[in-house]
C-alpha cells in the first residue's frame, strides 16, 4: 500500500497532533490539573491585586486571558464531550456568558486538534486488525479535517473507489458521562457558568445527542435517510450527498465517498454566487424542517465545500441530524407565522405549546422571550433581498438576552428539540453573516407557507 501525504483539501483548524487523553482516569486528572493551576492562577493574581490596593472580584481573577486560554486549549486537546458540552453550553447560554467565554466556545466550535499517527494506527488495528493496510491501496495520514469527536482521512480501495474516513478520536464514547460531569463541575467551580442557570435538561440532551454522534453506524443510517430524502427535493441537483460504505464503516469508523471541493469561505469569498449559495442553504433548512421533518442541526461553514466547476454544494457531517415530529413541526410553523406578522397573542399560544412557559419564572420573562422570537424572524419580514453583512441582529438578540440575564432566576432552557434548531437557525444567520450575503428569505418563507397550506 502507499501512503500518501498530501491532500486535495487542506487541514483546517487544526494544529499539530497531541494525544488524546482515552481513559476515564486519564481524561479526570487531565481536568483536576487544569483547575489546580487556575487556582494556582487565581492565588497570584489576587496577590497583586491586593498588594496594589484592589479588592478584586473572583470573576475578575477567573477571566483573565491566561486563564480563559487554559480552559480553551485543555477542552480543544481532550475533544469529545469536553468540546461538546462547550459547544452546547455556549449554544442555549451565549447571552448570559461572559465575552470571554462565549470566545472559548466560539473556538470549540470550530477548532481541533489532530491525534498523533501512532494513536491513529491503535483505532485503525482495533478496528480492522493489524493487516488494515491491505484495504487500501493508498492512505493519508494527513487529515483533511478535525473535530469535536473525529478526524477525516482519504483513503483509496482495492476495488478504486476514493473514500473519506472519519475515524473517532478513542475513548470518547466511553467517557461521555463522566466528561460531561466533570467539565460542567469545573466550570461551576470557576465561575464560568452562573449559578444560577440551570442546565440540567440540556446536560441530559448533551449527553444523548453524543452518544447518537458518536456511533459510525447511525450517522450513517441519517446519511443513508437525509438521501432518501433529498430524492424529492426540487433542488437535488444543486446538491452532492456523499455516498455511504458500510463495507468499510464500523462504529468508530465512517466510510464515505470522497467528494471534492472547496471550503466556503474560501471559495466564495467576495465571490457573486455566494448569494446563490447561502439562499440554497436556506432553502434547504426550510425544506428539512417543514417537508422531511429530518434536519442537520450543526450549521457550520466546515460542513460544506463548494465546486466551482459544478457550481454545486456539497453537504458533509450528518451526525447531528434531529427527527421532528409532525406536531412539532406544525406548532413550529405556527410559532413562525405569528412572528412575522408580529401577533404577540399568537405567538405566546404557539410558544407555550413548544414548551417555553413551563415554569413561572418563563412567564415573568414572556414579553423578552416573545421579543427575541419576533426580531430572530426580521429577515423574513423583509421586502427583498435580506443583508446579514450588514445586519446588526446578533447584537439585537444579545442585548435583549442580557435583559434576562440580569435577573438568571428568570431563565428557562427551552426544549432539546427547540433548542438544537435554535441552534441551526443561529448558525445559519452567522454563516450568511460571515459570508457577508443577501438573501431573499421571505421568498423562501412565503413559498413555505404555500406548501403548508394546502
Amino acid at each position: 500500500m502507499q501512503s500518501s501525504r498530501s491532500d486535495k483539501h487542506p487541514v483546517s483548524g487544526t494544529r499539530s497532533g497531541k494525544k488524546v487523553p482515552s481513559s476515564r482516569f486519564s481524561r479526570l486528572v487531565s481536568l483536576g490539573g487544569l483547575a489546580s493551576r487556575l487556582a494556582g492562577n487565581i492565588a497570584v493574581e489576587g496577590s497583586k491585586k491586593v498588594a496594589q490596593g484592589h479588592r478584586p472580584r473572583i470573576n475578575e481573577l477567573l477571566l483573565t486571558p491566561n486563564n480563559v486560554k487554559k480552559v480553551a486549549d485543555k477542552l480543544a486537546t481532550m475533544r469529545g464531550a469536553a468540546m461538546k458540552v462547550g459547544q452546547l453550553i455556549s449554544m442555549d447560554a451565549g447571552t448570559m456568558l461572559p465575552p470571554e467565554l462565549s470566545a472559548v466556545f466560539d473556538r470549540l466550535r470550530s477548532d481541533g486538534e489532530v491525534m498523533p499517527a501512532t494513536q491513529l494506527i491503535s483505532v485503525l488495528e482495533k478496528n480492522w486488525g493489524a493487516d488494515w493496510q491491505s484495504r487500501f491501496t493508498q492512505f493519508s495520514f494527513k487529515p483533511i479535517a478535525a473535530a469535536s469527536i473525529g478526524q477525516v482521512h482519504s483513503a483509496v480501495c482495492q476495488d478504486g473507489r476514493h473514500i473519506a474516513l472519519k475515524i473517532q478520536y478513542p475513548g470518547v464514547r466511553e467517557s461521555i458521562d463522566s466528561d460531561i460531569a466533570n467539565v460542567v463541575m469545573l466550570l461551576r467551580l470557576s465561575g464560568f457558568i452562573p449559578k444560577s442557570l440551570d442546565i440540567e435538561p440540556l446536560i441530559t440532551e448533551a449527553k444523548e445527542q453524543l452518544k447518537a454522534e458518536s456511533d459510525y453506524w447511525v450517522e450513517g443510517e441519517h446519511l443513508e435517510s437525509v438521501r432518501h430524502k433529498l430524492e424529492s427535493y426540487p433542488r437535488r441537483d444543486e446538491l452532492i450527498t456523499p455516498l455511504y460504505y458500510p463495507d468499510q464503516s464500523s462504529r468508530d469508523i465512517l466510510a464515505m465517498s470522497f467528494e471534492f471541493g472547496e471550503p466556503l469561505e474560501q471559495s466564495l469569498a467576495n465571490a457573486p454566487q455566494r448569494h446563490q449559495i447561502m439562499e440554497l442553504i436556506f432553502d434547504l433548512f426550510f425544506t428539512e424542517l417543514f417537508d422531511f421533518g429530518l434536519v442537520q442541526t450543526d450549521p457550520n461553514l466546515a460542513n460544506y465545500l463548494y465546486q466551482p466547476d459544478t457550481q454545486k454544494l456539497v453537504l458533509l457531517d450528518f451526525g447531528a441530524v434531529r427527527s421532528y415530529t409532525p406536531d412539532f413541526v406544525r406548532d413550529y410553523w405556527s410559532a413562525i407565522e405569528a412572528a412575522v406578522e408580529e401577533d404577540e397573542e399568537q405567538l405566546a399560544a404557539a410558544l407555550g405549546k413548544l414548551g417555553f412557559f413551563n415554569t413561572s419564572a418563563a412567564v415573568a420573562n414572556k414579553p423578552i422571550i416573545l421579543a427575541i422570537f419576533m426580531l430572530a424572524v426580521e429577515p423574513l419580514r423583509c421586502e427583498g433581498m435580506y443583508s446579514f453583512g450588514s445586519s446588526n441582529i446578533a447584537l439585537r438578540i444579545h442585548e435583549l438576552g442580557m435583559s434576562i440575564s440580569k435577573d438568571p432566576d428568570a431563565w428557562h432552557t427551552p426544549p432539546p428539540d427547540v433548542l438544537f434548531l435554535h441552534r441551526k437557525m443561529a448558525g445559519l444567520y452567522l454563516m450568511a453573516a460571515r459570508l457577508d450575503t443577501q438573501v431573499n428569505v421571505r421568498s423562501i418563507f412565503l413559498k413555505t407557507q404555500r406548501q403548508m397550506n394546502l
